[in-house]
């Protein structure tokens, strides 16, 4: 594939974009087909497994570079963590709640345009996106998360005036390191010996400081030396459930870089949902004769030798092989390495050690639920609550992950992510049915241990004490909510609870993870950021996804920036870098 290869970013393919119409049927044509023999097309030049944005993006720049390519997601719909479902009128999203970066012309805005075709708007949030809330009540306290960092950073100093200094410290950490991910992606392209040869010289200690101590300290402790006031700390610390890793075993680099990511342009939201992502991206992937095919699940990477060829796909009982010289995987470094490999060949991998090495991200709980008014009765705004019980947010996690099942069922939740997903969508109303109808999303994080006797269960074949469990959390999750929003209890029209479980069947998550592979410190480790990199040591298997970057949207999304990369043998990176470069020289000349 690499002689062959042409710049897959090489003009400005953004096209007025098309007058938003709902459009279910037109949807499910292009997210749900189907996988079938017939539908197999011919002279592949690679096959991705998973379609998550990490796939998705992977594909669309080979698509992009000429390359035909094959698509398949064991689900009934492609998109992964973008994709949505709709019951009873109501449409949820399933894992996108906001993403930074994509409210200007930024370079994350230039490649979602580049891989959409210009067809995919954002919808920005409120400059006030998040609201850090601590306990209830009387108790409740309410402080703003604003997008401009000086302005937090001022307004931070007006809520605690006797913190100044810590505060102030703090941003400077946040800022100091701004360029840690241009360096992540160079190691994960530099060949692995000659990285090894760089960190035992300590060359890379000389021209960077983002390794210094600071750096590769826990969040939790570089929070403690700036200051000792628990709501401060909790307000330093709030998002880590954007990346599922308690601030006593985080790295405050990743800290810093989730702080950073919504301080250029604020938060935003895909206009017509999460599910639009999916909708843009695979035309493209199309337009070289590549397919993107839905219940077709992958059982096995088939080799020859040493060597990758091609994967097995269970149909109808039967397994059906598809060849293909170049394997990527967007299932995660678990599953591709103790599932999908044969035990011979990937126990030969260093990743099978890293799978050994490094653990899970926490499991996670979701609820869907809706409404029965609309986006203007329950005067929501477009912004997220992030509710903690206590302001020893850390602790209380640990406490609550350490229960067993039975004590989870009555516990109060340590943590609450409180969404309006409706009221981010300004095409909301105008689908069919919904101009009376609202929806509200919540996600905590829970233990796999409660809930991994179910793993290989039927969905609704779980049994009773599986939905009492589900049910008993959920329960609390809600309660939790409405203590806060008391208005919402008459209103509450349809509840869905997705437990680890729910995470695990339809998202393929070995343990209920949403995040992949644990943000902790040791991932952070240099040696550790080389080593997860998109060219495995098997001859024709690729990685993709959040598990060699980063967790969320865009980690996987420059994940398929890095894998196109290595695939294609040619530097895509600065071919996005220098069409970024041109299209906003081109918009200066204009203006």
């Amino acid at each position: 594939m690499q002689s062959k290869s042409r710049n897959p970013l090489e003009k400005d393919v953004r096209k007025k974009r098309k007058p938003y119409v709902h459009d279910q049927k037109k949807r499910n044509e292009i997210l749900c087909q189907g996988f079938s023999k017939d539908k197999i097309p011919s002279d592949l030049d690679a096959i991705i497994v998973g379609s998550g944005i990490g796939g998705l993006t992977t594909a669309a720049l080979l698509a992009k570079s000429g390359k035909r390519v094959l698509v398949l997601e064991q689900h009934d719909q492609a998109g992964g963590c973008c994709h949505s479902f709709i019951d009873k009128g109501y449409e949820f999203d399933v894992g996108i709640h906001y993403i930074g970066q994509l409210n200007s012309p930024t370079i994350n805005r230039t490649l979602c345009d580049q891989i959409t075709e210009g067809q995919l708007e954002w919808e920005p949030l409120n400059p006030d996106y998040d609201v850090v809330s601590i306990g209830f009540g009387e108790e409740n306290r309410k402080y703003l998360v604003k997008t401009d960092l000086q302005e937090w950073k001022n307004y931070l100093k007006t809520e605690f005036p006797e913190e100044r200094s810590g505060i102030e410290k703090y941003f400077e950490l946040v800022l100091s390191c701004n360029k840690s991910t241009t360096l992540m992606g160079i190691l994960k392209l530099t060949p692995l010996w000659l990285v090894k040869l760089v960190l035992w010289t300590g060359l890379l200690k000389r021209f960077t400081k983002l390794w210094s101590k600071v750096f590769l300290t826990k969040t939790m402790d570089v929070v403690n030396e700036l200051t000792t006031n628990k709501d401060l700390q909790t307000i330093f610390t709030y998002c880590w459930g954007d990346y599922g890793t308690p601030p006593s075993r985080s790295n405050f680099n990743m800290q810093a870089m989730l702080n950073r990511h919504f301080s250029e342009c604020g938060a935003s939201y895909p206009i017509g949902g999460a599910s639009e992502i999916a909708f843009s991206i695979i035309p493209v992937i199309e337009k070289t004769g590549g397919r993107v095919l839905v219940r077709a699940n992958v059982t096995e990477i088939t080799t020859r030798g040493d060597k990758v060829c091609g994967v097995k796909v269970e149909k109808g009982g039967d397994k059906i092989e598809i060849l293909a010289p170049i394997i990527i995987s967007s299932a995660g470094v678990y599953n591709t390495f103790q599932s999908l490999l044969p035990k011979e060949l990937s126990s030969k991998s260093y990743f099978t050690d890293i799978a050994r090495t490094l653990k899970p991200g926490v499991a996670s709980m979701s609820i869907f639920i809706g409404l029965n008014v609309s986006n203007d009765e329950i005067e929501s705004k477009k912004q997220n609550v992030w509710s903690f019980p206590v302001n020893n947010t850390d602790q209380a996690a640990l406490d609550y992950f350490d229960l067993s099942a039975e004590e989870a069922m009555t516990a109060e939740v340590p943590l609450l992510f409180i969404s309006f997903p409706s009221t981010k969508d300004p095409e909301w109303a105008n689908h069919p049915g919904r101009s009376d109808k609202s929806t509200l999303a919540l996600v905590t994080l829970a233990n796999w241990e409660w809930f991994k006797d179910w793993k290989d269960k039927g969905v609704k074949k779980r049994g009773d004490a599986y939905k009492e469990l589900k049910d008993c959390i959920g329960h609390q999750m809600v309660e939790h909510t409405l203590k806060l929003f008391p208005e919402l209890r008459d209103k509450i029209d349809y509840v869905e609870i997705g437990s680890p479980v729910t995470n695990n069947h339809y998202l393929a998550a070995p343990h209920g993870e949403i995040y992949g592979l644990d943000h902790c410190s040791e991932r952070f480790d240099p040696l550790m950021i080389a080593k997860l990199r998109p060219e495995t040591d098997i001859p024709g298997l690729y990685l993709t996804g959040q598990d060699i970057l980063s967790c969320g949207f865009t980690g996987a999304l420059f994940s398929g920036i890095l894998t196109a990369q290595a695939c294609l043998g040619r530097n895509v990176m600065a071919d996005l870098i220098n069409l970024h470069k041109k299209i906003n020289s081109d918009k200066k000349k204009v203006e």
